[in-house]
């Protein structure tokens, strides 16, 4: 109404944005900038957290329990010592007591997970391979049979490869965890240094001297005590241990400790110095202690890698929160862009949808043949403002010109099909005029050389006849030959072979005496056509030495017929290619027949799909190409043989001849009829008995009991076969004539046909072994 504005309307002064700076340089680009960022920068986070948590798990499942071992074994090993020296029943029971504690925390040790990685497997193997060893040699040390020195090694060696393990288990990639592992692992060396000259003078106490053996080993694990001590860094030991450290080491009993060890390193002979009986209650106390703060050690390694591994994660979330608020942000102001053009793309969309449905019924009513008139597509008017309103504009005329482009090209098409079918048509008239003037001249003439140069041209033009015919054929008219009455099967394999240029190279075998089958009219000349086709292919690509054979079989279907040639053959995957074209032959169109187009299977398929007929190549067993062609038993009719009544007529013939001339005369007089012609002649009636019984058969002539069709006319040459005797008969050439090859030219009499002339036939021979 007046005065009222779609709100949709945009004021003319208001400028107008582009759709990429609405929605890409907004959103898209940004939203991609930030989730490529952030997607990178959370990779390496998540890969971190997992690194950080692999570790936490080491050094908690791992780590853990075998340091537990480590202490217990440490203490078993020096227990060991002191009942191997005094065998006395506090000794046995204070070691009996640690057995048991170290089977209990082996247990725990074994059922722990964790080792995912190489090197922890095979660390844990060969330390779990020495505690399998563990009983065989408490039994050897029970029994006596096992040397405190021995046992003292056993014991040594599988607690070096516990400090294996834990050391593995430690180590990490980040810098702070791999410093903590380090000083954890170097806080184990300590321990085990000290324990292990704790074995030692244990195993001498009750003695008081210490072989000059045993002090050198004591010497040397005290030296690696105080080198381990020294590149100790205290810092560098998680959750506070650093301070435990300095306490112990700072206190009394350590104190103690370092000056037993320099009067024992420092005696002169076996004897144990004064002093050395305050070891074992400093020992106890210090290994103890440091026993215990390695654990936490360890402890704190883990809980360190866990809490940093759960602080990665915490950034993580907060990170991925954060761009997802930056994306909303975005897809908040894409939105706002997305109202404003809503209603334009919608009718946009409106506007294409219906061009989509109107022009494929367009193309559909140009492809029936309807007439349109140019510009169907009406304009929807000017869009020259925006993005949108120019894309509308870009989809009007895109649909215009392809309607307009479709009907001119259905046009051009129309065109040239009437103009190639009326081409034809005259080439066809012509063709027909010059072999009826070729019959005339096969009739009026009887010179054995000019009949033998007529029929050759009439070959030719035979020939021309059905190259002309396969043109038709690809311009999809109609046939211009058809026929009526039946015919038999022979006789169209003899009519195709009559068509080809090599005939006399074709071998038609006659149907079997009981399988007498006909054509219907309706299909003679197309299965003629086909066949042709067929074998002047089979003839085509084969030596000229060879022969092509040509039979017939009753099937279950129908009637299959074989066109078998003894040439090189063809690849499997032409004759797969070719089967193809021949079970669903396409639309003429060069592109679908290849870059080089091959017309004839082309023709013989459009042909099988007029009469439902199956045709398909197989390879020959004798080397060349087997062709079936498969005639359905809707095209066929099965007829008696007419041998029996024709021999009825010709006896019932022979009885009344004089009777027959005589009516002739008294009816002006003419010429004789033969009796054997009278009863030979296709569908006569014939005078029967007394009775007045008329002896009838079928106009379908009868081959059987005939030699093989040799490829010219319907008998070999005049030199394999004695001359006939005179008198019409019912099959025969109606003119003989010298032809290449010896043979007579093929002339076919058949009912339906003209006289003189063989009967119509199809096309030419399709693609054989890659050639057309």
């Amino acid at each position: 109404m007046p005065g009222t504005r779609d709100r949709r309307t945009r004021h003319r002064s208001a400028p107008r944005r582009s759709l990429r700076f609405s929605f890409v340089l907004p959103f898209v680009v940004p939203a991609a900038c930030l989730t490529g960022l952030w997607g990178y920068t959370a990779a390496g986070l998540v890969d971190e957290q997992i690194q950080l948590q692999a570790d936490a798990d080491h050094d908690s499942s791992v780590a853990r329990p075998a340091q537990a071992v480590l202490s217990a074994l440490q203490n078993e090993r020096r227990l060991t010592a002191v009942w191997q020296a005094s065998r006395s029943g506090t000794a046995r029971t204070d070691l009996d007591a640690a057995r048991r504690k170290t089977d209990t925390i082996r247990a725990a040790y074994l059922g722990s997970p964790g080792r995912d990685t190489p090197a922890l497997q095979r660390r844990a193997k060969s330390l779990d391979d020495a505690l399998g060893a563990l009983s065989d040699r408490r039994d050897a040390v029970d029994g006596r049979t096992l040397s405190a020195a021995d046992a003292f090694q056993y014991f040594t060696d599988t607690i070096a490869q516990g400090v294996s393990l834990v050391t593995a288990a430690v180590r990490s990639d980040d810098g702070s965890l791999a410093h903590g592992g380090a000083a954890t692992t170097s806080l184990l060396q300590i321990t085990e240094m000290l324990s292990r000259q704790d074995a030692l003078l244990a195993g001498v106490l009750p003695s008081g001297r210490m072989p000059a053996a045993t002090r050198a080993r004591f010497a040397q694990y005290l030296a690696l005590q105080r080198e381990f001590a020294a590149s100790l860094t205290t810092r560098d030991l998680p959750a506070g241990a650093g301070a435990v450290y300095a306490r112990i080491t700072g206190g009394g009993q350590w104190t103690t400790l370092a000056g037993v060890g320099d009067s024992v390193t420092g005696a002169k002979d076996t004897a144990l110095p004064p002093d050395a009986s305050s070891w074992p209650d400093a020992a106890d106390g210090v290994l103890g202690e440091l026993r215990s703060l390695g654990g936490d050690s360890v402890q704190g390694l883990a809980d360190d890698a866990s809490d940093r591994a759960d602080g990665l994660l915490l950034g993580m979330l907060l990170g991925t929160a954060a761009t997802l608020a930056a994306l909303a942000g975005g897809a908040v102001l894409a939105l706002r862009a997305r109202r404003s053009t809503l209603g334009r793309l919608s009718e946009l969309q409106s506007h294409t949808e219906e061009i989509s449905r109107t022009l494929p019924q367009l193309l559909t009513r140009i492809e029936q043949g309807e007439r349109l008139a140019p510009g169907t597509l009406a304009p929807q008017g000017q869009h020259t403002t925006d993005e949108l309103e120019r894309l509308a504009g870009a989809i009007d005329r895109l649909g215009r010109m392809a309607a307009d482009a479709a009907l001119r090209q259905s046009r051009g098409r129309e065109g040239t099909e009437k103009v190639f079918a009326q081409l034809i048509r005259r080439t066809q008239i012509l063709i027909h005029r010059l072999i009826s003037l070729l019959d005339d001249l096969e009739r009026k003439h009887e010179d054995s050389d000019l009949l033998k140069d007529i029929f050759k041209v009439d070959h030719l033009a035979t020939r021309v006849r059905r190259h002309a015919e396969n043109l038709v054929i690809l311009s999809g008219s109609p046939p211009s030959r058809r026929m009526t009455t039946p015919l038999s099967v022979t006789d169209v394999m003899r009519s195709a072979v009559a068509e080809t240029e090599q005939y006399t190279r074709v071998k038609v075998k006659n149907l079997p005496a009981d399988r007498r089958v006909a054509l219907a009219g309706r299909a003679v000349a197309d299965v003629t056509h086909l066949l042709a086709e067929l074998i002047e292919n089979g003839t085509s690509f084969s030596p000229p030495d060879t022969q092509v054979s040509v039979s017939a079989t009753k099937v279950a279907k129908g009637l299959a017929i074989h066109v078998e040639d003894h040439g090189l053959g063809m690849p499997p995957e032409k004759i797969a290619s070719a089967n193809e074209l021949l079970a669903q032959p396409p639309k003429l169109d060069m592109t679908s027949l290849g870059e080089d187009p091959r017309l004839g299977h082309f023709v013989v398929a459009r042909l099988a799909e007029r009469h439902k007929i199956k045709v398909e190549l197989r390879e020959s067993v004798y080397g060349g190409t087997l062709v079936v062609v498969l005639l359905p038993s809707a095209l066929l009719e099965e007829y008696e043989s007419p041998v029996i009544d024709q021999l009825r007529s010709a006896a019932a013939a022979s009885g009344h001849a004089l009777g027959a001339e005589s009516r002739q005369s008294a009816l002006g007089g003419g010429e004789r009829t033969p009796a054997g012609a009278v009863g030979m002649a296709g569908g006569a009636a014939v005078p029967g008995g007394a009775d007045g019984v008329v002896v009838t058969h079928t106009r379908l002539p009868d081959h059987s009991g005939f030699p093989e069709y040799g490829g010219a006319g319907l008998l070999p040459p005049v030199s394999e076969h004695p001359v006939p005797p005179p008198g019409p008969a019912p099959w025969s050439a109606t003119r003989e004539a010298p032809a290449p090859g010896g043979h007579a030219a093929p002339r076919l009499s058949v009912p339906g046909a003209p006289p003189g002339r063989a009967v119509p036939s199809a096309g030419h021979a399709g693609p054989r072994a890659g050639h057309a």
